[in-house]
């Protein structure tokens, strides 16, 4: 076992010395959730009109008081309201001069103003119905079908990220270091010692195993105590994903180191797999911001599979037996891919 100990302190060595390994498995992981927490991680925030009263400033204002989501400041002058819209101060500006609401806009907000135009439509239908006296027939009320009904984009993002540490850190544990060792002249006489091909792969896939937990791990207590987001935590289900992203991710990159010999194209191949992931499995971009083409293609690769496992174990959304499919067959094509194809890429040739 002596050996064998020696390879995990060896790798773990190897790995705290790589700078753009260190940087890639455990920093820019952090700095993505740093980035997006910023972004979406503040909840959902009220949004802010500024009103000009020309009239019948009642009725409007009785409006404006029963719309949720909303904080109200008045303006004196329209010249005022322009500016404080145009600067961003507010989020839309309303005129109101008893017979007529005129809506500003600024045209910037390419984002936003779909949102904001919603609002306006809803103020315009309210403000009818009390100009004839009437209340709404129907009653509008939002439901979430999922475990967390405050959730917003960040929750997606956190278990997605999460997911993808795990499949970075796992392809690379063998597509990179493993074709490394191959280039550098230390697998052979590694494998002349009295010490197995699979005790070296153990060590290398344990080592790098750790390294995903560790950095998922970050990646949630990091979302939780910066950025105040709550999940409920299912820790069965979070271990059984974690484990099957990292196995599943060892296999693809088995596959890579046969497929790509040299450690620098196996690396690179390695990259653009991942990012290819990251884009299309709805981590980076809601995955219903895609085309229709581009969904099918996504639902291809298991990191959007493992993704919404992840989501599933962190409450976001509700676990179905698709996920869990996925993730034992995901998990098992990885230990497959490890016995058939581990032994060929350990070949120092």
């Amino acid at each position: 076992m002596r050996p064998f100990f020696s390879i995990l302190g060896a790798q773990y060595r190897v790995f705290i010395r790589n700078p753009l390994d260190l940087f890639l498995t455990v920093f820019l992981p952090l700095a993505l959730t740093l980035i997006f927490g910023f972004i979406w991680g503040g909840g959902q925030t009220p949004m802010r009109a500024g009103v000009v009263f020309l009239a019948q400033k009642d009725l409007l204002a009785s409006v404006l008081l029963d719309s949720p989501n909303l904080v109200v400041k008045e303006f004196a002058e329209t010249e005022d309201l322009e500016k404080a819209v145009a600067k961003r101060n507010m989020d839309f500006g309303i005129i109101w001069d008893g017979t007529r609401l005129t809506f500003l806009f600024n045209r910037g907000r390419i984002q936003d103003n779909p949102e904001f135009a919603a609002k306006a439509r809803e103020i315009i239908r309210r403000v009818e119905l009390r100009i004839a006296g009437l209340s709404p027939l129907i009653v509008v009320e939002k439901t979430h079908v999922g475990k967390l009904s405050a959730a917003n984009w960040f929750h997606y993002i956190v278990p997605g990220l999460m997911a993808m540490a795990l499949i970075q850190t796992g392809v690379f544990a063998i597509a990179g270091r493993v074709a490394g060792m191959r280039e550098l002249g230390i697998l052979k006489p590694m494998l002349v010692a009295p010490l197995s091909g699979w005790s070296v792969l153990l060590g290398v896939g344990l080592v790098r195993m750790s390294l995903g937990l560790a950095s998922a791990g970050l990646l949630l207590l990091f979302a939780r105590t910066v950025f105040a987001a709550e999940f409920l935590v299912d820790f069965g289900l979070l271990i059984f994903y974690a484990l099957v992203c990292g196995l599943g991710a060892m296999g693809l990159g088995a596959v890579l180191s046969i497929v790509a010999r040299k450690p620098g194209t196996a690396a690179a191949a390695g990259m653009i797999l991942v990012q290819t992931m990251l884009f299309l499995s709805g981590i980076y971009i809601p995955f219903e911001f895609l085309p229709a083409g581009l969904q099918a293609v996504g639902q291809i690769f298991p990191a959007y599979h493992m993704a919404q496992g992840m989501r599933a174990a962190l409450g976001v959304v509700e676990q179905t037996p698709p996920f869990l499919w996925a993730g034992l067959g995901f998990g098992a094509f990885g230990f497959l891919s490890l016995i058939m194809l581990g032994r060929v890429s350990l070949r120092p040739e």
